[in-house]
C-alpha cells in the first residue's frame, strides 16, 4: 500500500511539473495568443535564441530588423563574437550593443554590409531573408522554380528556390512569395525555427511553376523523348531508366498516333511528367489533325490522360504549359492544314486563344487572345513522316511570362497580371528564351537581343 502511495504522489507531481512547464511556455509573451507562429517563437525562447520585450511581449507582428536578425542567428548557430573587430561601419559604431554581433555576422558573410552601410535598423524582406537563412545554414542554391512571383532574374531566385527545397517556407496558397514583403518578428521565428529543426519543417515542397522543353535537367537528371521512348538519364553515372515506351499504349484503329516522338515537348511539373502527343495522324496524309496530353510520373509506369475539354472536331490544342496548377494550351481561331503553311516562312499570322483547365482537364477557363506567326519546329524527321512538333515556334513560355511574334512584332504576356507588352517592331522568324534575355533572329537572319 505504501509503494502504491508513493507511485501515485510522484505521478501526480510530473503531472504537475508538465503542466507548470507547459503553462510557463505559454505565459512566456502576453501576445501570443491565436499566433500561427507561436510554437516555432516558444521554441526559439526555450532555447534562449530570443527573450523579447521588457514588458513580457514578443511584438510578433511588428518587422524585424537586420540587428535583431543577427542577434537571433548568432545564438540559433551558437557563433563566437569576434574579439576586438575592427571592421568599420558607417551607420554603426564600436560602442552599439549591436556592433559585435554584427561585425561577426558580416565576417562570416551571413548578413553582409553595403558601401560600409550595415543598416541595422533596416526592415527585412523575404527576399533577404532567404538568402540571409541559406547563407546561414549553407543551404545550396537551387535553380528549380518554385514561385509564380519569383522569376529567374530576380537576385534571390535560387535563395528563394533553396529555402523552399530545404521545407524552410512555403509561400502562399496562390502560388506567389511575395519577395518584397516585410518580415515580421513571428514570420522570422518560424522560417529560423524550420531551419533549425526538422519536425518543425514544411510538410512538402512544392513548386508552382513547370519546366517545359524538349529537354529537362532536373536534380541529375536529364528527361527527354527519343527512339519512341520517355527516357530519363543519370547525368552522373549515364544510367538511362525507361519510363514510357510504345508498350505502354494500345493500338487504335483508322489512325496512327505518336506519342513520343523525336524532340516532342515534355513538361515536368513537380514529380509529373505532361507530354503533349499528335493523337490523330492521317493514314494516307500522315499529317496530325488532332493532339493530346498525357502524364506520368518521374519514377514512370503510372500512365494518365488528360482529357481536355472538346471545342470541335478539328481543334488542334498547341504550345501546352502547367502552371500554378492548371495546364495551359492555346486553339487556333480557324484551324489551318499543314500542307500549305508547314513551311518556314513567316508571314502568316494565326489567331490563337489561350484556355486553361485544372490538372484533371475541368474548370475551363478563356485567359486571352493573340496571334502568332504559323511556323512550327522542325524535328528533322525523315522524309514520309510529319516533320514537326505541334507546337507554334513563335510561342515561348518562361516562368510565368508568355513570348510571342507576330507581324507587328514581338510580345509578352504576364500570366500573373493578364497585361501584354511589346518589347520590339522586328519582324522575327524564330526565338530563343534565356534566363535574362530574347535572342531574336529577325526575317533577315539578323539576330536581336531584347531585354525581358
Amino acid at each position: 500500500m505504501k509503494k502504491l502511495t508513493t507511485f501515485i504522489v510522484s505521478f501526480l507531481l510530473t503531472i504537475s511539473m508538465i503542466s507548470n512547464v507547459k503553462a510557463e511556455s505559454n505565459q512566456a509573451f502576453s501576445d501570443l495568443k491565436g499566433n500561427s507562429a507561436a510554437k516555432a517563437i516558444l521554441y526559439l525562447h526555450d532555447k534562449h535564441i530570443i527573450s523579447g520585450y521588457p514588458d513580457g511581449t514578443f511584438r510578433p507582428n511588428e518587422p524585424i530588423t537586420r540587428a535583431q536578425a543577427a542577434a537571433m542567428l548568432v545564438k540559433a548557430l551558437d557563433i563566437e563574437l569576434i574579439k576586438n573587430a575592427t571592421v568599420q561601419f558607417k551607420d554603426v559604431t564600436t560602442k552599439s550593443n549591436y556592433y559585435s554581433i554584427l561585425a561577426t555576422i558580416n565576417e562570416k558573410g551571413i548578413i553582409r554590409g553595403d558601401n560600409g552601410y550595415m543598416r541595422p535598423g533596416e526592415s527585412t524582406s523575404r527576399a533577404q531573408m532567404a538568402a540571409i537563412l541559406r547563407r546561414a545554414f549553407n543551404m545550396t542554391l537551387d535553380s528549380q522554380p518554385t514561385f509564380t512571383d519569383v522569376s529567374p532574374i530576380h537576385w534571390a531566385y535560387s535563395d528563394i528556390n533553396s529555402i523552399a527545397k530545404n521545407r524552410v517556407a512555403s509561400g502562399y496558397p496562390d502560388g506567389s512569395f511575395k519577395p518584397s514583403n516585410i518580415v515580421t518578428r513571428a514570420h522570422f521565428s518560424a522560417f529560423l525555427a524550420r531551419a533549425m529543426e526538422d519536425s518543425m519543417k514544411v510538410k512538402a515542397y512544392k513548386s508552382f511553376v513547370g519546366d517545359a522543353g524538349s529537354e529537362i535537367v532536373r536534380d541529375g537528371w536529364k528527361y527527354k523523348t527519343k527512339d519512341n521512348m520517355l527516357v530519363k538519364l543519370n547525368q552522373q553515372t549515364n544510367e538511362e531508366i525507361v519510363l514510357l515506351s510504345k508498350s505502354n499504349f494500345e493500338s487504335v484503329e483508322g489512325h496512327f498516333e505518336e506519342r513520343l516522338g523525336r524532340k516532342f515537348p515534355i513538361i515536368l511539373y513537380n514529380n509529373e511528367l505532361y507530354i503533349p502527343y499528335q493523337k490523330v495522324i492521317g493514314m494516307m496524309s500522315e499529317i496530325p489533325s488532332s493532339f493530346g496530353l498525357m502524364k506520368t510520373t518521374i519514377d514512370g509506369g503510372k500512365l494518365e490522360e488528360i482529357k481536355l475539354p472538346f471545342m470541335s472536331y478539328n481543334a488542334r490544342e498547341r504550345n501546352m504549359y502547367v502552371w500554378n496548377d492548371r495546364i495551359y494550351y492555346t486553339v487556333e481561331k480557324e484551324p489551318r492544314d499543314f500542307e500549305s503553311y508547314y513551311k518556314d516562312i513567316p508571314n502568316v499570322d494565326d489567331p490563337l486563344f489561350l484556355y486553361s483547365v485544372n490538372l484533371s482537364g475541368g474548370d475551363l477557363k478563356l485567359e486571352s487572345r493573340f496571334s502568332a506567326r504559323f511556323i512550327f519546329e522542325d524535328i528533322g524527321t525523315k522524309i514520309g513522316t510529319f516533320p514537326y512538333t505541334q507546337n507554334h515556334k513563335s510561342v515561348e513560355y518562361e516562368h510565368s511570362t508568355i513570348y510571342y511574334f507576330n507581324k507587328k512584332g514581338v510580345f509578352k504576356y504576364s500570366l500573373l497580371d493578364k497585361k501584354t507588352a511589346q518589347l520590339s517592331s522586328v519582324q522575327a522568324k524564330d526565338m530563343i528564351v534565356t534566363d535574362r534575355d530574347l535572342e531574336i533572329i529577325d526575317v533577315r537572319d539578323k539576330k536581336h537581343i531584347l531585354k525581358k
